[in-house]
């Protein structure tokens, strides 16, 4: 599996997510519906496509806030920064920039432009993540697709779609933040066969597959 989102409760979110977090050819994000999804490194190719489209500057201004764009420069200029120290960098410390600074971080990870990992060596009682870029994260083992955005979302779609096999229609738009982009592609694979529509739902076409 290339990918999976991991919805688990308490101590056993933590200890996975760890592990998971710990292996270099696995990060966390949440490209999915915002939520912490462990992507394989069989999977970076695609997604630095749809990552390159997000950092044109022209795309940044039209999908960011002025408070995102600031934290993600200042992760790009430190390199890897953990959160208490970028909050400080940024004179966010005060308690009523709270739920502002951290619904920022949670965006640029849905779009893929950051990337964290819980800190594996804290100061006692403090549980804090560190922050790098997708590039810096990725850049030597992401390799190259050289896909187009367009050709990117689709083979991120059809991925998706085969790890799920089955799903409803009406849900892909809570996939992801680039929901109006992926609705081309999704009625373009459908048209191809690349996956099935029965119903309200759409299929892998790895049922037809094993079907044949």
């Amino acid at each position: 599996m290339d990918w999976w989102s991991i919805k688990i409760s308490g101590q056993s979110v933590a200890h996975v997510s760890q592990d998971i977090e710990g292996r270099k050819d696995i990060l966390a994000n949440r490209i999915f519906r915002r939520t912490k999804t462990f992507v394989s490194n069989k999977l970076w190719p695609i997604v630095d496509t749809i990552v390159k489209h997000h950092q044109d500057p022209a795309v940044k201004q039209q999908i960011l806030s002025d408070i995102e764009l600031k934290i993600l420069e200042a992760i790009e200029r430190e390199g890897s920064i953990r959160t208490d120290r970028l909050r400080k960098k940024l004179k966010l410390e005060a308690k009523e920039n709270n739920s502002r600074f951290h619904r920022s971080l949670t965006n640029l990870e849905s779009y893929g432009l950051i990337v964290g990992v819980e800190d594996p060596h804290p100061e006692k009682h403090l549980h804090a993540n560190i922050w790098q870029t997708w590039d810096t994260r990725t850049h030597e083992s992401r390799g190259r697709a050289s896909l187009s955005y367009s050709e990117a979302l689709a083979k991120l779609l059809v991925k998706t779609i085969d790890a799920s096999i089955l799903v409803r229609e009406d849900q892909i738009p809570q996939w992801f933040k680039w929901n109006s982009d992926i609705r081309a592609a999704k009625d373009q694979l459908i048209l191809d066969g690349a996956i099935l529509k029965s119903g309200q739902y759409l299929v892998s076409s790895r049922v037809r597959d094993v079907n044949s």
